[in-house]
This record gives structure tokens, sequence and C-alpha cells, in this order.
């Protein structure tokens, strides 16, 4: 743990948590904690070393990211959100990633789904893009925002899976609208964004279906939907840790009402909190065992399909498995943690929002067990 967590991640992620309760109330990072974060190094983890960010090896970065979650969760959700969207820097043209990109300051966030229409423009030099995109998580503080978009010749072109890119679009021309009122993460700005006939250079687009990486590092190699959904997992981990510590510190001073003992001394906590903790660490080692045989895989050349379906199985499990544990912490934490000052009833929250992302919802387990039962076939999104 000491490689990735210096004096300065430590101290902004001493801040995050101290300004958690702000940040959930304002439902997004202030300016200057996102811009912290991003000077501590939390957006840059993936960007090219040649264009001066810090291409982490994926396990050190999820390292980073559960010791945030631990602090505050939408802190952590919002980097890894950020630092997942930054991977376009190996993509894009380097002369024009570099702006977007290399400053230590800035800050990226992304949206795969491709819920935008790219119509080529008569020069071929621009796309004209609408769209309407939700989740944006970060996009309060986002300098460019990466959205999917279904990209054509024409108006008459047919949609494909292969027609699918990326747009990095400045911020100056989204339209973004309030729509984050949820039951948890509420704090990462993840409201809607829009584009209406902005025209995007051709040029600041990817796809990572059929452009290849500039970028020859092996980070580059890792798949990207299985990155991201590690990325998820690692925040669920840090946020389960958390609160696992947090009902520890209860049941050590809490006597329940009408009892003379403390939490800790009942043999039906003592058994709920060995189930808890023996299910995080289950979680936690499977999913280290899935990032860290990926990120070898990446480094011999030989990610396989059985190797990218591992790791989404093992970010499923441990986000699920997150939610799962935090649950029996609420329930060992009892009528204490209904209370809005309980930090436990927010990591509940933000745990149960994470599950339904995309990436590593129930029907993740589907596409995984069909790579298991020998159904892959390139189409899929590992």
């Amino acid at each position: 743990m000491h490689r990735v967590i210096n004096a300065d991640i430590e101290a902004v992620c001493a801040r995050a948590a101290a300004q958690s309760d702000a940040t959930e109330q304002a439902r997004q990072l202030s300016v200057e904690l996102a811009r912290a974060l991003a000077a501590a190094g939390f957006f840059d983890m993936f960007v090219p070393k040649a264009l001066g960010g810090q291409e982490l090896p994926p396990p050190d970065a999820m390292a980073r990211l559960t010791y945030l979650a631990r602090h505050d969760a939408a802190s952590a959700w919002v980097s890894m959100i950020g630092a997942t969207a930054a991977m376009g820097a190996a993509y894009i043209p380097a002369d024009i990633g570099g702006d977007m990109f290399a400053a230590k300051e800035r800050i990226t966030c992304g949206i795969f789904a491709p819920n935008g229409r790219a119509i080529m423009a008569p020069d071929g030099t621009d796309y004209i893009v609408s769209g309407r995109w939700a989740w944006a998580s970060g996009s309060a503080n986002a300098d460019y925002i990466g959205l999917g978009c279904m990209a054509l010749a024409h108006e008459d072109d047919a949609p494909s899976g292969d027609k699918i890119r990326l747009l990095m679009v400045p911020r100056d021309k989204v339209i973004f609208h309030d729509t984050w009122h949820t039951m948890g993460l509420c704090g990462t700005s993840s409201g809607d964004v829009e584009l209406d006939n902005v025209r995007v250079p051709v040029a600041h687009s990817y796809s990572i279906a059929t452009d290849t990486p500039w970028a020859e590092g092996a980070l580059y190699h890792m798949p990207y939907f299985a990155l991201l959904a590690a990325g998820v997992a690692a925040v669920a981990l840090g946020n389960a840790r958390a609160a696992l510590d947090e009902v520890v510190a209860l049941a050590t001073a809490k006597k329940a009402q009408g009892h003379g003992r403390i939490l800790a001394e009942r043999s039906g906590v003592q058994s709920a909190v060995a189930q808890a903790e023996a299910e995080w660490r289950a979680a936690q080692a499977l999913f280290d065992k899935a990032i860290g045989d990926s990120w070898q895989a990446a480094q011999d050349g030989a990610v396989t399909p059985a190797i990218k379906a591992d790791l989404r199985l093992a970010a499923t499990h441990a986000v699920r498995s997150c939610a799962e544990t935090v649950r029996q912490v609420h329930d060992i934490a009892g009528g204490t943690s209904v209370y809005k000052d309980s930090a436990i009833q927010r990591r509940l929250r933000d745990a149960q929002t994470m599950t339904q992302h995309m990436i590593t919802n129930a029907a993740t387990y589907e596409m995984t067990g069909r790579v298991l039962l020998g159904g892959y076939h390139p189409g899929m999104q590992l």
C-alpha cells in the first residue's frame, strides 16, 4: 500500500472525508475538492506517461480508489469515472490529447452508452452531434466529457456496434440537466447531459472497438469494460470496508436499549460481524486475484476472453457482495444506523446505488456465465 498511498493522497482523502456531508448536500464535489483530487493524481492515473500522465498499473490505481472510498464514496466514484474516461488519451492523437488530458488539474468524465447520434458533416472534419445521456458522474466539475455516440456517415446510415465512438466534448458545449435526485451516491453530480447539434471534430473522437491506441504501454492492452467494472468494484470495496470499520467502532461502544452489555459482547453480533468480514475479505481476495491476473496478461500481451470474463465476474461479485456486507452492517448497528448523522446509512445507500450501474448490474452474470459455458463471441463487451 505504501507504494501508492503517499502524503498528498492521505491529505486529500482526509479532506474528502471532512467534506462528505457538504458534498452530499450540494450533490456535487466542491470545485476546490475536485481540483485537489486532480492535483493529487486521481484523474490522470491512466493517462500515458508520454503526455505527462501516471500510466499506473491497474492494481495500484484500484488500491488508491479503494482508499479514497473508505473516506468518501462520492469522491472515489467521481475520480474513478474521470480516470477511466481519461483512457481516451491513449487513442486521441497526442497533439490533441495533450491539451485535453495532460494538465495535472484537468478533470474528465464520460459515458460509454451510445445515446447520441454523430452525423458526419459535409466537410468530413466534424460530426454534428445530438443526444442526451444519463449518469454523467462528475460532470459538475469536468472540463471535458466523453459521450458515446453512434457515428454515422449520413442520416440514413445504419447503426452498428462498430460505429460506436466516444467524443470528447468541452463543457461549454454541453447542456446540463439537474436530474440527480437519488438515494445514494448523491454527491457525484451524475445528472443528465445533452448536446443539440453541436459540432465536434472527428479527431476528438475514438473507438475502443476499431481504433488502435497510439500509446504502447501494457495498460492500453487492458480490456476497457473490465477496467471500468474493476473501478466500480474498487469503490464498492472501500465503501464496504469503511462500513465494517464503523460498525466495529460502534459495537465496542454502544449498549443496545434495555441491555447492560455493549453490542460487541453479544454472541449474535459477534457472529454477524464475522460473517460480514468474511464476505468482504472473500470479495476483496477474488478481486485482487482477477485484477492481478488481468494486469499480468496485459503485460504478456495475452488478454484472453477468459481473463476478461474473470475480471468482469470478480468485479460484479465484489460490488454485489459489498452491498450485502453493508446491509449486514446496517442490521448490526440497529436503530442508530437509520439517522442521517450515521455514516452507516450513507454507506448503505451508496452501496446499493453502485449495484445499479450497467457495468456491474445483475445482468453481467449472464454474460460471464455464457463465457464460462463456452458461448463467447467477439461482439461481447467484456
